[in-house]
Formats: C-alpha cells, structure tokens, sequence
C-alpha cells in the first residue's frame, strides 16, 4: 500500500468519524425532544446501541471499499480521531446547520401540513353543518311521529314477549 492510498485512507475514515460524531449527536437530539412518556424515549438507550453497530457496519463496508477489506491500527484511531474533531470543533457547526434545516425545511412542511389538516376538518365541518341544516325539519316530524308508533309497538313486543 503506498503513502498516498494510506493518507486517503486515513482521511476517509476521519470524515467517517466526523460524520459518525454527528449521527450519534443527532440521535441524541432526536431522542431528548421527544416526550418522556413515549415508547421511543422509553427505549432511546437500545435504540442509540442499534445506531452504534449500524455504523459499524457501514465502517466496515467503507473499509471493505477502499481496502479491500484489509484493517489497519490506523483505521479505527482515525474514526476516533474524526469522533473527537466533531465533539470539539464541528458540533456547533453541525447543530447550527440542523437549526437552518428545521426551520427552512421541516417547519415549513409542518405548517403546510397542519394547514391542510384544518382545511380537511373544516371542510367536513362544512358538510355536516350543511347536511344538519337540510336534514333537521325531517328530524323534528321523525321526533313528533315517532312517539305513537314507538309505544305501540313497544306495547305488542310486551304482549308477545311477556314473561310467565
């Protein structure tokens, strides 16, 4: 392996590392926002473990791309290294980027969202109201006419039901 293929090597597992440091930092984010009571709170921490050998994985793929599946001490203290470069320097960076994101892209579709949502409900609303209105004279006259005939048949089922 030559200087330069093990330099390139060495950088690739470093934005590896970066790139891990700032998954693990969002999953951490991702998990302290959402409520206490819920089931994926409940289980962040086992969650966090599934991340962590995901990643693994995926290390090892990259390694197995570029190397041919070869492992070196190097590669590993260069993803630790890419871990400590995020942790020191890059996390404002990324978490500010996460801000811009939320609230250029998610708020947004949120919104339209909830919009749609109340345009649907009112809508519905709409539609019963209006079928309340047409249909409330003919429940008045089923109300009044209804009583003679409900105790007259209430009255036969007795007679043919009765208890002895």
């Amino acid at each position: 392996m030559t200087v330069n293929e093990q330099f390139f090597s060495i950088v690739i597992m470093t934005v590896s590392g970066i790139m891990i440091g700032a998954v693990i930092d969002a999953t951490r984010i991702f998990f302290s926002a959402i409520s206490p009571k819920s089931l994926l709170r409940k289980l962040s921490r086992i969650l966090e473990i599934v991340v962590w050998a995901l990643l693994g994985v995926i290390s090892f793929y990259i390694i197995f791309l570029i190397k041919g599946g070869e492992w070196r001490l190097v590669d590993p203290l260069s993803q630790i290294l890419g871990i400590f470069l995020y942790e020191s320097f890059l996390q404002p960076f990324f978490r500010f980027l996460g801000k811009v994101f939320i609230v250029l892209i998610i708020k947004p579709i949120v919104v339209i969202f909830r919009l749609i949502v109340k345009l649907i409900k009112g809508t519905i609303g709409l539609l019963i109201g209006i079928f309340y209105v047409l249909f409330r004279p003919f429940y008045k006259l089923f109300i009044k006419f209804k009583n003679p005939f409900y105790s007259h048949f209430v009255n036969i089922k007795r007679t043919i039901f009765k208890k002895y």
